[in-house]
């Protein structure tokens, strides 16, 4: 029987009530399948259990109120374009008590941990180690629900089955790796740029969570693509064939069908990538829909009457693609080539008149960080810089452009899969597929978060195995550990790690940037999303942040010189105001003086709708969209 099928008659041949779903693989997200979903089964209380990376308005948000799903495993519940921040809908239903009408579990994890969880169930084994988590209330949590064995936050004699013999190995057990439970699922649901008639899969790049997940599923795979072709299409890119045909359930021709994010046609080149072949055009992500959707989250109507319009009122996705338009279409297609950034600045910026007003405190923080994370690569030497999202990413790219300037290359990396990559102007997305072919390297979770961004353990401290890494917070403590989870306990919710726990856990240095007041710099976090122990410095818009001595508590270094209110007296008194600790001072503080207005220009080169300028700063803050 042919496997190749419409998304209607796919769904309805292998989605059943009761299922483990998991949503993802390669960058591509299977969105149209997704809401194929949502349409057969919106109401009936299907009792799913849906497992996705990030949890966002465009994906989840319409499992939850379609009483879809009873639990969701991810890395992160709430919306992440432009900048992260909660969920209102994700929100309120995690406040809903257990087991009462609408509950829904959540199970929080790691970038890192939630991929390594799939790639244990795709290679058969019960558990897979892991640097992660360790010394985390995240941790802490997954251990006490049994998905986590090994570590301090394990009670004394629990053991996996066979896991007891390696007590001895040195490391394992003592406290510095855990070990986290496999994920399979029943059936797994993945997007591809093309696949022949058989269900082998091209997946262009980045891989961003790779196959993983796929390969883990019980049953197999539901794919959809932008592309169906012959086999002897693939023949001249079997290179990028990292799902075969034995492993797939359904193929579902799918054009645009990980709209409303984007897809590049990164790789692609050669045989087959011809007139013949596969196109070579993919689109970027749609930031007006992706932006609607978020705002559309605000309220359980808005988000109803956001799916109704663009889900349960259209037959299949066919009438999906002509509500959209061509026109819009082809802009996102026209959106990734490289010489379109100018056309997205505001039309008085394209000669390089950026406005010159005085920084706000936002881009004031975003500013100083950047020159923070400059010193540390040049004192340290760090060859490669893991960007986390929201104002520390944008830190890092100035960063970056900082020290080019200079003759000193670093590598900029995202977690996603880049390596090397140079972001354009024009899109603050830490995350924007524009920027992929800058990259050097260009891989996928696995490979940045758990290989690049440790240090091997044994290696030492040298420069080849240095990455800094820069991570947001919503609250930081006088330790360095790290909440952008909230206060579960209360039934307040944030956003969850992303890959923060992982940088935070494993990179031989790190930097947090947050911006600063009594309720975000405490002294002790209510939850530790991400452990402090290897944070070196914390910095905010009054000032920079280091240990007095090894492992002792944060202490201000350097101040913010207001030329308003200048000198030392000023600058420490200002930062003690805002500080939730008795914050002592080093012997010498020195100043920080304002932003650089070349560095101002650059950051809002960067941002020229200005999300960043007024609005959020950090993971965990209410998004305003500008205007």
């Amino acid at each position: 029987m042919s496997k190749v099928m419409s998304p209607r008659e796919a769904v309805a041949r292998h989605v059943r009530p009761g299922q483990l779903i998991h949503a993802g693989g390669g960058w591509g997200f299977p969105t149209a399948l997704l809401y194929e979903i949502v349409r057969q089964f919106w109401g009936r209380d299907p009792e799913f259990t849906l497992a996705v990376a990030g949890a966002a308005s465009t994906n989840v948000v319409p499992f939850l109120r379609g009483g879809l799903v009873r639990r969701v495993i991810t890395s992160f519940a709430g919306d992440g374009y432009p900048h992260p921040g909660p969920n209102p809908v994700i929100q309120e239903t995690r406040r809903l008590p257990a087991g009462g009408p609408g509950a829904v579990i959540f199970e929080d994890w790691s970038l890192l941990t939630f991929t390594l969880r799939l790639l244990a169930g795709a290679m058969g084994l019960p558990y897979l180690p892991t640097r992660s988590l360790v010394g985390s209330d995240l941790g802490r949590d997954l251990a006490a629900a049994g998905l986590i064995l090994a570590g301090p936050e394990v009670p004394a004699g629990a053991d996996p089955s066979g896991v007891g013999a390696m007590e001895a190995e040195e490391g394992l057990l003592d406290g510095e790796v855990a070990l986290v439970r496999a994920l399979v699922p029943d059936v797994s649901l993945a997007h591809a740029w093309a696949a022949d008639e058989d269900g082998n899969a091209l997946f262009t790049l980045p891989l961003a969570g790779n196959v993983y997940g796929a390969l883990a599923a019980r049953e197999g795979v539901i794919l959809s693509v932008e592309h169906l072709l012959a086999r002897d299409d693939l023949a001249g890119l079997s290179d990028l064939v990292r799902l075969p045909a034995h492993r797939v359930l359904a193929v579902v021709e799918a054009p645009y069908g990980s709209h409303p994010a984007g897809l590049h046609s990164q790789g692609l080149r050669g045989a087959g990538s011809g007139p013949d072949g596969p196109a070579t055009r993919g689109y970027a992500e749609d930031r007006d829909f992706i932006l609607e959707a978020r705002e559309a989250s605000r309220s359980p109507e808005t988000a109803d009457a956001w799916i109704r319009r663009w889900i349960l009122e259209l037959p299949d996705h066919q009438a999906y693609l002509e509500r959209l338009g061509p026109d819009r279409l082809k802009a996102l297609e026209e959106r990734l080539a490289q010489d379109a950034w100018p056309r997205d600045l505001p039309a008085a910026w394209r000669d390089g008149t950026v406005p010159d007003d005085p920084p706000t405190g936002p881009e004031r923080l975003i500013c100083l960080a950047a020159r923070v994370v400059a010193e540390e690569v040049r004192r340290e030497g760090h060859p490669t810089i893991l960007a986390g999202i929201g104002a520390a990413h944008l830190a890092s790219w100035l960063a970056r452009e900082t020290l080019a300037a200079e003759g000193l290359e670093v590598d900029l990396m995202a977690e996603i899969g880049l390596v090397g990559h140079r972001p354009y102007p024009g899109d603050p997305f830490v995350f924007s597929l524009r920027n992929v072919p800058t990259a050097v390297l260009t891989s996928d979770i696995l490979t940045v978060l758990g290989l690049l961004v440790p240090g091997a353990p044994g290696s030492g401290d040298g420069p080849a195995r240095a990455c800094l890494g820069v991570i947001g917070a919503a609250q930081v403590d006088r330790e360095g550990n790290v909440n952008t989870s909230g206060l579960p306990s209360a039934g307040f919710w944030l956003v969850g790690s992303g890959g923060a726990n992982d940088v935070a856990s494993t990179a031989p240095a790190v930097v947090v940037v947050a911006p600063q007041s009594r309720t975000r710099f405490v002294s002790r976090v209510p939850y530790v999303t991400s452990p402090g122990r290897r944070v070196t410095a914390v910095v905010s818009q009054w000032g920079v942040y280091r240990r007095l001595e090894p492992g002792g508590e944060f202490a201000l270094a350097a101040y913010y010189d207001d030329p308003a209110d200048p000198g030392v007296e000023a600058g420490v008194r200002r930062a003690r105001e805002r500080c939730g600790w008795d914050l002592r001072v080093f012997p010498d503080p020195r100043p920080l003086p304002p932003p650089d207005p070349d560095l101002v220009r650059r950051l809002r080169l960067f941002d020229p709708e200005g999300y960043f300028r007024d609005g959020p700063a950090s993971p965990g803050e209410e998004y305003r969209r500008p205007g």
